[in-house]
């Protein structure tokens, strides 16, 4: 009797202590823009931004545990009115001495060297979108680079942004930061900027 009282208590305390680590886990988390993304013109749209299937807004109170991000995914749309190579969005987080930035995208980033193949995705058509997700695949990646970059694995807060855009016709060029810029071929990974990137003017 005492044995089987024993074992229910050991159970019951150990009940109590999961609920509350679980508990304690659940905090409030929020993702928002980096900047307004209202006062630079860019080749694609944020139509959409969801948590495991469910739309949430930019700057929403999210009730969340560690793994709060996983599942994130934004629906962008081609308005460019030229169909795109690559898309990338950041997701950044901010630490007392350097900048973290994770990146989600699709296609092929011929601005870096990447060739096109058979099994390469497709360009996205004006007018389409894709979604660019943080799957449960691309998680451990993700882990990997907040443990690299010292980012604690119970952040709040993440901010993101559309980072680069390459288009199919012209493989040289990429917008990046509101700018068209095109890749110098002395220096890996330098671009130089041609001018301030405005949308086709729509007949």
């Amino acid at each position: 009797m005492t044995s089987r009282f024993l074992f229910q208590s050991a159970v019951v305390v150990l009940f109590a202590m999961f609920s509350t680590v679980s508990a304690q886990e659940l905090k409030d988390r929020e993702l928002r823009p980096a900047f307004d993304h209202s006062t630079i013109q860019m080749p694609v749209e944020i139509l959409s931004i969801k948590l495991n299937g469910k739309e949430i807004k930019p700057g929403e109170k999210i009730k969340g545990d560690d793994d709060w991000l996983q599942g994130l995914s934004f629906t962008v749309k081609n308005i460019s009115g030229k169909p795109i190579a690559y898309v990338s969005t950041g997701l950044k987080f901010v630490r007392p001495d350097r900048i973290v930035v994770f990146i989600l995208n699709y296609g092929v980033d011929y601005s870096r060297g990447e060739p096109r193949s058979g099994s390469s995705p497709l360009p996205i058509p004006p007018d389409q979108t894709v979604d660019l997700t943080l799957t449960k695949e691309r998680y451990p990646n993700f882990l990997y680079v907040l443990k690299a970059g010292e980012v604690p694995r119970s952040f709040d807060l993440v901010s993101y942004y559309v980072e680069r855009v390459s288009f199919e016709e012209d493989p040289y060029i990429i917008w990046e930061g509101g700018y068209l810029k095109r890749r110098d071929f002395g220096v890996f990974d330098k671009f130089d900027i041609i001018e301030k990137y405005k949308l086709p003017v729509k007949p």
